[in-house]
């Protein structure tokens, strides 16, 4: 599914694409009536990168990986999860393709989500640990499996089963989880290297920055909140309030969600 806004004949008649706005609207009805409702929702905090959310801690290595995943747990409702977390190493960014680009070896996520035995298993890169805002958004990625998978057994999502990745991003952000994930969706990183430095890039997750900006202004125009400020990268931020400007414009876009009990 495309991005983008729909242009009218004369200006923009929708955020995102006419066909990925619809399944998103639908789809956060679809999350609020299997895990809680507008009730729920209005009690999910904006997880936000302070120490309110993640006091600070002496651990290291992957100690630290189990205090960020047990916190990121916690604020997702989902302390009694029984299951267990990994790490594994992945290989150097190692393709020097250009002046100032890197790539990474394929075939190299950032985690990875199974069950084994009944038990819930998330496993993570380990070079994540010195990057908390990335590791972040990752495991609350994961753990939405979970969530999506039990409201799965009440009814199907929409858009089926080839959609449910996107679902699950979507879930992140009913988790409370956005900001995080936002900020991570387009990623740049510094390297250097024998003679001299570059930059390498990379997505994270399906969502574009617009398609977080959307389920971010939904998300805080449900709780009647606005995002605080300096929390979000610029090009967010300014996707963000342009989102919540539209939302705004067109009450009847979330009327329906915000009678779900």
């Amino acid at each position: 599914m495309a991005v983008g806004a729909q242009v009218g004949l004369f200006g923009k008649s929708t955020f995102l694409e006419q066909e990925l706005e619809a399944w998103s609207l639908e789809t956060w009805g679809w999350l609020m009536r299997a895990l809680g409702g507008v009730t729920r929702l209005r009690r999910t905090p904006l997880v936000l990168a302070n120490t309110e959310f993640f006091p600070r801690t002496d651990t290291e290595g992957d100690e630290r990986g189990r205090y960020v995943f047990e916190t990121v747990k916690g604020w997702m409702g989902m302390a009694d999860l029984p299951g267990r977390l990994e790490s594994y190493d992945r290989g150097p960014i190692n393709a020097h393709v250009a002046t100032y680009a890197f790539v990474r070896a394929p075939g190299q996520p950032l985690g990875l989500s199974r069950v084994e035995e009944g038990e819930a298993v998330i496993t993570y890169a380990r070079d994540l640990l010195d990057q908390p805002r990335l590791l972040i958004p990752t495991l609350a990625h994961e753990l939405s499996h979970y969530l999506v998978a039990g409201a799965l057994t009440k009814e199907p999502a929409p858009g089926g089963p080839d959609a449910l990745e996107l679902t699950t991003e979507l879930c992140v952000a009913y988790a409370g989880f956005g900001v995080f994930a936002a900020n991570a969706a387009f990623h740049f990183e510094g390297h250097h290297f024998a003679g001299g430095h570059g930059w390498s890039s990379r997505r994270l997750g399906y969502f574009s920055e617009r398609s977080w900006a959307f389920a971010l202004a939904v998300f805080l125009a449900l709780k009647g909140e606005e995002a605080p400020a300096d929390v979000l990268k610029p090009s967010v931020a300014d996707l963000t309030n342009k989102a919540a400007r539209y939302l705004s414009r067109n009450p009847g876009l979330l009327e329906p969600l915000r009678r779900i009990a």
